[in-house]
């Protein structure tokens, strides 16, 4: 090899070193390429799993992902509900879960849902029934009637609005929420608009319906829902209802209705007249309210009823197009608590702002229902020390004294006033010339308190159950706590003051609704 490579040219020797030094290169390019997939890969799965414990965005993104590659006929919006658990009764019972379906989904079973009755328009409700005694003008409202102007709606004169949560599919038989239940329901009670709720149903025995009802209980536990809970059956002996006649869909009801009621909410059943008189009967739900829809001026239908849609043709201002108008023979004077108590007590991840001595800080804190609200953290007020003597005073010249803030540094510099001649022959006495107490010895300053200021960010007010106080301050730096008397103003709620306890003299207990079930004759007077 040796004599080989000393019989090569220099020519020869150059492009052999050469080609040795490109197959080196190549081969170490290869093996470092290697070990950064490697680790890159290490990378992405550390990543991946920081990520799946990340709140706020990354779990919206993931959803979505899974869902388009896992069912391309499922809406990217939608959103797969976790496995939870509802107590009704005493008893755990599981939710089903749902998804949120797409406006004018496939499964909706009000798509091809016949418009009836005739043109009414808002403004018109009061004369059409001004020989009705209690009474009370709503609408009813889902995906169909695209997104509402809550406050023009409420402005119309719109009392209540019953609000469809979701439906069970009738080719599927899945639980779908209704695309605009959470935005009507926020919408209608942030604008003063009482809110009941409906679902429709698809149920084919009882189980399915037990599902429904809690599935409903569930999503609207965190709202103030004052109007009835409705069940919405109407596919008798069609679709993958063929088997289910008048006597099934009557216990499905019955079922559904009693959850309802057990969850504390005001069951109620909606029928047709031609279902109400032919399907099923009036007197088997005698122990609940009855939604009756019969599209006409004057209905003919004979039995108790509790609540009228009258027509699909209404007209109110803030929804485009025609909407369902009801009225019904009872009203709420005051508007339903949530059945459910938020617990905020998880706060969010990243969302926390420290206060400082000047300003609030706040947190966002999650309940277990899923709802946030920010909480504000107070300032923390400066935290001063003692004041320390800077710059004696003499007879001449007034001195400096200062004080620091432990949490922000602040500093804070007061003058002290300049000596007054010292009359003692004494002249051994010299050390307290620069003190700052209220004494009488020749030796010191003499100073009266004079507690003139007030440290407002350490004020505490006075409620109707405890004293305040308030801290005043002197020139000289010195502090004095002050108290304030308890006042006499409470805040009622529900005829109990919620700090003290006091009752209220001027409470009145709510009357509770009456169901007035009002003949054929009693609406035409």
């Amino acid at each position: 090899m040796k004599n080989f490579f000393r019989r090569l040219s220099t020519r020869g020797k150059v492009t052999i070193i050469a080609i040795i030094t490109i197959i080196l290169v190549t081969t170490i390019g290869i093996i470092a390429n290697s070990n950064l997939e490697s680790k890159e890969t290490k990378v992405v799965s550390a990543n991946s799993k920081k990520l799946a414990l990340e709140e706020e965005i990354v779990p919206t993104v993931k959803e979505e992902v899974i869902h388009v590659s896992q069912d391309n006929s499922i809406d990217e919006n939608s959103k797969e509900d976790e496995d939870k658990e509802l107590e009704i009764g005493g008893k755990k019972v599981a939710v089903p879960k749902s998804k949120v379906a797409p406006v004018n989904s496939a499964e909706d079973p009000e798509n091809n849902k016949k418009k009836g009755g005739d043109e009414v328009n808002q403004s018109q409700v009061n004369s059409m029934f001004e020989n009705v005694g209690t009474k009370s003008f709503g609408i009813d409202v889902s995906a169909h009637q695209g997104r509402i102007n809550w406050a023009t709606v409420r402005a119309a004169g719109v009392d209540f609005a019953m609000i469809r949560c979701g439906f069970r599919g009738y080719g599927t038989g899945a639980i779908c929420e209704d695309a605009y239940f959470k935005t009507n329901v926020a919408g209608a009670t942030a604008n003063g608009i009482k809110v009941g709720i409906y679902f429709y149903s698809a149920a084919i025995n009882e189980n399915e319906a037990v599902e429904e009802a809690v599935w409903v209980i569930s999503k609207i536990k965190t709202y103030r829902i004052t109007y009835p809970v409705v069940y919405d059956f109407e596919d008798y002996q069609r679709h993958r209802c063929a088997n289910v006649d008048g006597a099934q869909a009557t216990r499905n009801a019955h079922t559904f209705l009693n959850l309802v009621r057990q969850a504390g909410y005001d069951p109620m059943m909606y029928a047709n007249k031609s279902d109400l008189t032919s399907r099923i009967s009036r007197s088997a739900f005698s122990g609940y309210k009855m939604w009756l829809a019969h599209y006409t001026s004057q209905t003919d239908y004979s039995g108790s009823y509790n609540m009228w849609q009258y027509t699909s043709k209404g007209s109110v201002s803030g929804i485009n197009g025609y909407v369902d108008m009801n009225i019904a023979y009872f009203s709420y004077g005051t508007t339903a608590a949530p059945k459910h108590t938020h617990n905020f007590n998880e706060v969010v991840k990243n969302s926390e702002k420290p206060a400082t001595c000047t300003q609030e800080g706040s947190k966002t804190l999650r309940c277990s229902c899923g709802d946030t609200e920010v909480q504000k953290i107070p300032k923390l007020g400066h935290k001063y020390g003692k004041w320390e003597i800077t710059k004696p005073a003499t007879i001449e010249e007034e001195g400096l004294k200062t004080k620091k803030c432990s949490n922000c540094g602040d500093t804070q510099v007061e003058p002290i006033a300049k000596l007054k001649p010292n009359t003692n022959t004494n002249s051994n006495n010299t050390s307290n010339n620069n003190t700052v107490k209220n004494e009488t010895n020749t030796n010191t300053v003499t100073h009266t308190h004079s507690f003139t200021e007030e440290v407002v960010s350490k004020r505490v007010e006075s409620t109707c159950k405890d004293e305040g106080s308030k801290t005043m301050k002197c020139t000289c730096g010195e502090t004095q706590i002050v108290k304030i008397p308890v006042t006499d103003k409470h805040n009622f709620e529900n005829g109990k003051c919620t700090i003290c306890g006091k009752a209220d003299p001027d409470y009145k207990e709510p009357e509770d609704p009456v169901e007035n079930k009002t003949e054929l004759s009693d609406v035409n007077q």
